[in-house]
């Protein structure tokens, strides 16, 4: 655990000063925590009173009036939205944490101490969860605060958090960045330059569009049984994802192919 942490403390000072990572991640949060917010409630008059769009609402959330009936689909599309941040970032971090040394020639003298492999990959792997964790956490909190300040006055009570919030940012948020790490590293212990292990690694996100795209056509919405169930499936994925990676990772063979490239 020890040398895992030195690696960690080492990237992530690194991570911090990445603007490449930083600037995408703000605007994002920017964007589905205060600014779709603030612009769909600002237009809530004239969508709500829209018949056909107050059809829609009643359709998917019968027994609610159109503006709470819009409100809470907005924080359901939102909090699906928001995964693609702790989805993002493992997919910006993870994939160079390798493929960096590899370019800059450090790898070999780590991978020559006697530094276990399963040390290494922790100390990579916490150098992209731990900021995924504390961003999306942040998000999650702050597009609750938005949401509420917005919908309080004319609902009198807090949509969020709720228990699809609390599914969503503390188990479902960690578990996909777990597995995007696992997936990432996956990748860039196979690829050869940087640029190709950030495009295949931001692919890996693709999945959560697909479901975006679904719940906005209106195939389905999200409640706790989709949830749970998603839970289910994703926590059982970590440990199978952490076994490949461990396995893919194979310390020698980087060892004497790297040494003479």
């Amino acid at each position: 655990m020890r040398n895992a942490l030195i690696i960690f403390k080492k990237e992530i000072k690194e991570v911090i000063k990445s603007k490449s990572i930083w600037i995408p991640t703000v605007i994002l949060s920017l964007m589905f925590c205060i600014i779709l917010p603030i612009g769909i409630t600002a237009g809530s008059s004239e969508i709500t009173s829209d018949p056909d769009a107050a059809e829609i609402f009643s359709k998917l959330l019968p027994g609610h009036d159109s503006f709470s009936a819009m409100i809470i689909f907005l924080s359901k599309q939102l909090l699906i939205f928001l995964l693609l941040i702790p989805a993002m970032i493992p997919s910006l971090i993870a994939p160079t944490s390798i493929t960096l040394e590899k370019e800059s020639r450090t790898l070999e003298p780590l991978l020559a101490t006697p530094i276990k492999t399963n040390e290494l990959l922790l100390g990579k792997t916490l150098t992209s969860l731990i900021p995924s964790v504390i961003i999306s956490t942040f998000n999650f909190i702050l597009l609750s605060v938005t949401i509420d300040i917005l919908s309080y006055q004319k609902l009198g009570y807090l949509i969020l958090p709720n228990a699809e919030w609390c599914i969503v940012a503390f188990i479902l948020s960690p578990a996909i960045s777990f597995i995007i790490t696992m997936i990432s590293i996956i990748i860039s212990s196979k690829t050869t330059d940087i640029k190709s292990a950030q495009g295949i690694g931001s692919a890996v996100i693709l999945p959560i569009y697909a479901i975006i795209g679904l719940q906005i056509a209106g195939f389905f919405i999200m409640n706790i049984i989709y949830l749970l169930i998603a839970c289910l499936v994703l926590i059982a994925l970590c440990p199978l994802t952490l076994k490949i990676a461990v396995r893919v990772f194979d310390r020698e063979n980087i060892l004497i192919k790297w040494k003479y490239k």
